[in-house]
């Protein structure tokens, strides 16, 4: 995966190591008889509620998926709860221009903070900042109550056992020096994402 800007990554690396993100809970998403992805839910004290941020939502595939594809369906869902359909086009690009297909194994995650958001494949931020406003609709995708997901909820807050271990959401990220002209620039080996802790939440 490309990165472009190397500022954008640093303006986010502080705020990214200041949290400690605890598991909330986690549910799995099939299509028919077939696991596509494991999602979770994580925050600063491994409880969610409404509107509480920063907050986590992570992907883990099972299936390949197309990154085109799954930025469309993410629309989609958001034309359901009845987003802007303006800011949606821009929501669409945004997504299709910074996703690749993504494989089984990988991890994609979204931090959710007052201000911004921004998505994480494996341990590489992509290039794009979202507002506060594009993070409330993908937080709405899963946890609103006119979600079409509303039958995962009871496992997302924790209040029903997931099947699918916190474990299986960490990475390993590498450990290489970040150059101005490096075009995957890796996170430093303590950030956050692997302080998810198992034994809190679902």
């Amino acid at each position: 995966m490309k990165l472009k800007s190397l500022l954008f990554i640093l303006s986010l690396i502080p705020t990214a190591l200041s949290a400690q993100w605890v598991n909330v809970g986690n549910a799995d998403y099939n299509w028919g008889p077939f696991l596509v992805y494991s999602i979770n839910l994580a925050t600063e004290n491994g409880e969610y509620k409404e509107n509480q941020l920063p907050m986590m939502l992570s992907f883990k595939y099972e299936k390949p998926v197309e990154g085109k594809n799954f930025a469309i369906s993410l629309i989609k869902e958001m034309e359901h709860l009845k987003a802007d359909k303006a800011k949606m086009d821009l929501w669409l690009k945004a997504m299709q221009e910074i996703f690749p297909d993504f494989s089984p194994n990988a991890v994609l995650r979204y931090i959710a903070l007052p201000d911004k958001g921004y998505f994480i494949l494996n341990d590489s931020i992509l290039d794009h900042e979202f507002e506060p406003e594009f993070s409330q609709m993908l937080i709405n995708i899963w946890l609103s109550p006119e979600s079409n997901f509303i039958k995962l909820q009871p496992q997302l807050l924790g209040k029903e056992k997931g099947s699918t271990s916190p474990d299986e959401f960490k990475t390993e990220p590498e450990i290489d020096p970040m150059g101005e002209d490096d075009a995957s620039p890796q996170l430093p080996p303590n950030f956050p994402l692997n302080t998810l802790d198992p034994e809190a939440g679902g």
